[in-house]
């Protein structure tokens, strides 16, 4: 739709940063897709990306809020566990913070999404973590997958949830081609 040859380039960024040190979630997911957005440039600045075309490195981060308490990725099980039960029949709110990464400077927001739990059994919640399928992911759950069948509703981006909130992701890119690049 837009144009672009991608190519997945992980990132080596320690996603270790303080998160007291930040004034708001969106400030936090933020610096951290920064930072895996500007080691990824950087290498691929230095591997000679010298074919002509422009270099845009899009990075982001997700996260997962109940009140004010924040899901990273699970530990192990018995963490994963424990997120499901406390997520179970309540709200719970996804930030996901968007780089964009080119020659000429950064673009960057956040996207939120509101996921509604349905009343989890504990047998539902173990096999769901038993299967491995919550474990690498944001408050120990995926909507893509299995995890999908234990959300009744989801007000706002899915792909918000899914890590890369799609629709404001073209968005973005249109303006960087029109203003920027």
């Amino acid at each position: 739709m837009l144009g672009l040859n991608a190519e997945l380039c992980p990132s080596t960024f320690e996603e270790n940063l303080d998160r007291t040190e930040f004034k708001t979630f969106s400030d936090y997911i933020e610096a951290t897709a920064l930072g895996k957005a500007e080691e990824v440039y950087q290498r691929l600045s230095s591997d000679g990306n010298g074919d002509g075309r422009q270099l845009i490195v899009i990075a982001a981060d997700t996260m997962v809020t109940l009140g004010n308490e924040i899901f990273g990725k699970p530990k192990d099980a018995d963490d994963a566990v424990r997120m499901l039960t406390k997520l179970s029949g309540a709200c719970n709110r996804v930030f996901t913070g968007v780089v964009l990464k080119h020659s000429n400077g950064v673009r960057q927001f956040t996207d939120t999404a509101d996921v509604y739990f349905g009343q989890l059994t504990e047998e539902q919640i173990r096999s769901y973590v038993d299967s491995g399928d919550p474990l690498d992911k944001a408050g120990s759950y995926g909507v893509n997958g299995p995890g999908g069948a234990l959300i009744p509703r989801i007000d706002g981006d899915f792909y918000c949830v899914m890590g890369l909130p799609l629709h404001r992701l073209c968005c973005e890119l249109n303006k960087l081609f029109l203003e920027d690049l």
